[in-house]
């Protein structure tokens, strides 16, 4: 909370805050180099004081061998400590002392040296840059020992007759204006060095949020734009580059024209700042050095501050339609699984009610027709079981699987539920690393990969085959592989999406099912086409997280 300088917080001496130490004490080095500059100034003039004085022929107490050798000696000492008045040779707090203590004495000397010329008012100059550098406390013990050294040196002159009582109240009335000068620059100084650290504070707090706000903008997936008065770029992020193909210094580019012209941008007058046909605008950026054409809403927000420098904000309306369209595809696919659950259980009643009507028909086609009848209720159902797969995907847990077991197992299990020739399926463990696996994951990906394999391979004994390789460098990677011709290149690059088959009776969700579960266990999987050089089959390759390390 800020709180006002008051005197009461003038008294504690001045200290750097722990933050932005090094920037007051700077400031307090400068006020230091300042105070010993004015030194020499005051010592400078105090020398060339001497002949005046020596010309008026004083009498009486003027001393003026002791009036020359002091301000001779004071102007040295001046010079010197403007030499070494400077950060890094000694602590700030003991040479301002060392200062204020030879200027009360230098001075005290000097009125002393020529009495009635008025020369104690030099001595609110020390008391003065006490307050500033070394604090309030110590500048009225200066103040105060001063005025008692005049005031005892005014008593005992008087008692002499040699002072008259005017002297006395002058030596009285000097001593009250170094408390007041004490007080009072000491709580200006007090405020200032409060004011001086909150200023840095503010400074560094705009620093951080300018930071800060630097990398959230540059990490925006939307483009930001700063033009100038003139429509020249001052600024801009990481992806505004990307969408409109600007580098470093605003160079010319592919889409800073349609930008423009789109927004109908024009240069303001004295001191109006760039204006805009138009707040909202879509335009193309047309491809060029191998980029594909992009289509871009401009939109001009408007600043707090009313600037002359206006804001850009740049969409990308491809990335916008993919987004909408991931959306669509995210509620068709909660949909779908809705469906497929309302229709799972009529499907159920039309199968059994399809088993009962078939054991009691005797006509050959009537037997054929519930043979169809019962050969697509169950097509419909691997469909719905495929679709309540993706639906009810939870987390995966994975484990880990002794591979050789594991895989001879779930080989096994699925060569039993589809009627499979079991000779036509190998299976190969080359190594004894285990695998990372959700156990249930697996098996469902494996059940995929099988029969897709299955279907593809010819009758030969062994022409499936689930390998399980770990190569000397300790990667470790599923094939399930075939015989099969393969699958063409113009097919590949949709294999893994969803519905999309080859197959007439195919559902076309069993290898996008088999990569979303691979990824829910942080695996890969790819296919990899037959090669003649070397020879090698076909079929698709998992390579399954690295083993956490122990």
């Amino acid at each position: 909370m800020l709180r006002r300088a008051s005197v009461a917080d003038a008294v504690a001496p001045p200290a750097a805050p722990q933050a932005g130490r090094g920037e007051t004490e700077q400031a307090y080095w400068r006020s230091l180099r300042f105070f010993a500059l004015s030194r020499v100034v005051v010592a400078a003039l105090l020398v060339a004081y001497v002949p005046v004085l020596g010309g008026a022929g004083l009498g009486g107490r003027f001393d003026l061998s002791l009036f020359a050798a002091t301000a001779l000696v004071y102007l040295i000492f001046a010079v010197g400590l403007v030499v070494v008045s400077r950060p890094g040779r000694l602590d700030l707090r003991p040479m301002a002392l060392v200062q204020v203590g030879v200027d009360l004495v230098m001075l005290m000397l000097l009125a002393f040296a020529a009495p009635g010329q008025g020369l104690e008012v030099l001595l609110l100059l020390p008391v003065a840059g006490a307050a500033i550098l070394v604090g309030v406390r110590l500048a009225l013990f200066a103040a105060a020992l001063a005025t008692l050294v005049l005031v005892a040196d005014g008593a005992a002159q008087w008692l002499r007759g040699g002072a008259t009582d005017l002297m006395l109240m002058q030596a009285g009335l000097t001593g009250a204006g170094m408390m007041a000068t004490a007080l009072l620059v000491g709580g200006l100084a007090a405020r200032l060095a409060s004011q001086e650290q909150l200023a840095w504070q503010r400074g560094q707090d705009l620093l951080n949020q300018l930071a800060v706000t630097q990398a959230v903008i540059g990490e925006l997936p939307d483009g930001v734009l700063v033009l100038g008065r003139g429509g020249e770029l001052r600024a801009f992020n990481r992806s505004a580059r990307e969408m409109l193909g600007v580098e470093q210094g605003g160079a010319p580019s592919p889409g800073l024209l349609p930008l423009r012209a789109a927004l109908g941008l024009r240069a303001g007058h004295d001191d109006e700042g760039l204006t805009t046909e138009t707040d909202v605008a879509e335009f193309v950026v047309p491809a060029e050095g191998g980029a594909a054409e992009r289509r871009l809403r401009a939109r001009r927000i408007e600043t707090a501050s009313g600037g002359a420098d206006a804001v850009i904000v740049l969409e990308d309306l491809g990335r916008v339609e993919a987004r909408a369209q991931q959306l669509k595809l995210a509620s068709m696919g909660r949909l779908s699984a809705s469906i497929a659950h309302e229709i799972r259980n009529p499907l159920s009643a039309i199968q059994h009610a399809n088993s009962l009507l078939a054991e009691k028909l005797d006509d050959a086609r009537l037997n054929r027709l519930a043979a169809i009848i019962e050969d697509n209720s169950r097509r419909i159902d691997r469909v719905i079981e495929d679709v309540l797969a993706i639906a009810r995907r939870g987390a995966a847990t994975p484990e880990t699987l002794p591979a050789g077991e594991f895989l001879a197992r779930a080989v096994s299990e699925h060569l039993s539920r589809s009627g499979a020739d079991p000779a036509r399926v190998a299976c190969i463990v080359s190594g004894e690393l285990p695998i990372r696996f959700d156990a249930d994951h697996l098996r469902q990906v494996l059940d995929n990969l099988l029969a897709n394999a299955l279907r593809h391979a010819t009758a030969a004994a062994g022409a499936v085959t689930v390998e399980w390789r770990v190569d000397a460098a300790g990667r470790a990677t599923l094939g399930v592989l075939d015989d099969g011709p393969g699958v063409p290149p113009a097919v590949r690059p949709h294999l893994f999406e969803p519905f999309f088959t080859t197959e007439a009776r195919g559902t076309g969700l069993g290898l996008y099912l088999a990569r979303e579960l691979c990824t829910a266990n942080g695996a890969t999987i790819r296919y990899r086409p037959p090669g003649d050089n070397p020879p090698l089959r076909g079929g698709f390759v998992l390579e399954p997280a690295a083993l956490p390390s122990r």
